[in-house]
């Protein structure tokens, strides 16, 4: 089968041909339809991921969101051959499972996947652009509690993460001040922002301290480092707000000590929260973010793309 992989750590990822995997004890083998391009992919392929002194299993078939149907099911499998699942692998058995779904055929188990039936009206590569990005945003969306009127301010507003925490956001009636590339704006807007700010024509601070001079109630930020979240982002919080970052980048103590909740925050996918993505999206409650398709065989333009660094929606990959 072909499979985007790699040998080694050194080693830039590139299709191979591999065995198909077979599913061992409580696990499926599914038929890749599509998967979604997450920047967890690349940090794993240079060695984010592997414990020190671990043996890590090569070849290694990157990749972590997936839509297919079962073609195999060993023995306590959670699902039946022929039943069209979706979900993602869960980072943290990474390093004990080297079948990703970059390829044609991965295997799963409850343990090394979080995975929810697909409904029939959620197409595999929408279902695919949802795992990852999508239970971060529900997770997190929980952790910021808004209420309706709160201000939030998201940095990095229409990427996989953001596209989904606007919309679940505003779905809430909190105020959303997102911060974007220009040409991005119009699609903020249409998610639910209220307010867009461009990063790269604007000071984002003096901008939202000018509009909003007694302060937001919380900050997402999914992009700035440690110096510019704490020196310029989170002075524009409230005392007595909230801060969450995914890239680790809050000094939490120094926040609690005037007030401000904050969490560096990692994300921990559970089935209960595919099968909530899969109905938000069915009700039409929820859209999937802007979608940009590759064949399993241009894998590697995926790749360049999402080490970019910019991205509107998500980068989906299909098999077909």
């Amino acid at each position: 089968m072909h499979a985007f992989a790699i040998d080694s750590f050194t080693q830039t990822p590139q299709l191979k041909d591999l065995p198909v995997p077979e599913p061992g004890h409580g696990e499926v083998q599914i038929q890749v339809r599509a998967a979604a391009v997450n920047p967890i992919d690349w940090k794993l392929a240079a060695g984010a991921l592997a414990p020190p002194g671990a043996d890590f299993p090569f070849p290694y078939t990157l990749g972590f969101d997936v839509a297919g149907r079962v073609t195999a099911a060993g023995d306590g499998a959670p699902f039946e051959v022929g039943q069209e699942v979706f979900g993602m692998r869960r980072p943290g058995t990474a390093a004990r499972h080297p079948h990703g779904s970059y390829a044609q055929y991965m295997t799963a188990s409850a343990e090394t996947a979080a995975l929810a039936l697909r409904p029939e009206g959620l197409e595999a590569v929408r279902a695919a652009a949802l795992p990852m990005t999508g239970g971060t945003a529900l997770a997190l969306t929980r952790w910021l509690d808004l209420a309706e009127g709160e201000r939030l301010l998201l940095v990095g507003a229409t990427g996989g993460v953001g596209s989904y925490v606007l919309q679940l956001a505003a779905a809430r009636g909190a105020h959303v001040i997102a911060v974007a590339a220009g040409e991005d704006h119009d699609y903020a807007r249409a998610l639910g922002a209220d307010e867009v700010i461009d990063y790269r024509t604007s000071d984002v601070a003096d901008t939202v301290r000018s509009a909003h001079p007694h302060g937001v109630d919380a900050v997402l930020d999914l992009a700035d480092g440690r110096d510019v979240l704490m020196q310029k982002i989170t002075p524009l919080v409230r005392d007595g707000g909230r801060v969450a970052t995914t890239v680790f980048a809050a000094d939490v103590d120094a926040l609690a000590a005037r007030g401000v909740r904050a969490v560096n925050f990692n994300y921990q996918a559970t089935d209960q929260d595919m099968a909530e993505l899969a109905d938000l999206v069915t009700s039409g409650a929820l859209k999937v973010a802007q979608t940009t398709t590759f064949a399993l065989t241009a894998m590697d333009e995926a790749y360049a793309a999402s080490t970019s660094g910019h991205v509107r929606g998500k980068l989906v990959i299909t098999t077909d």
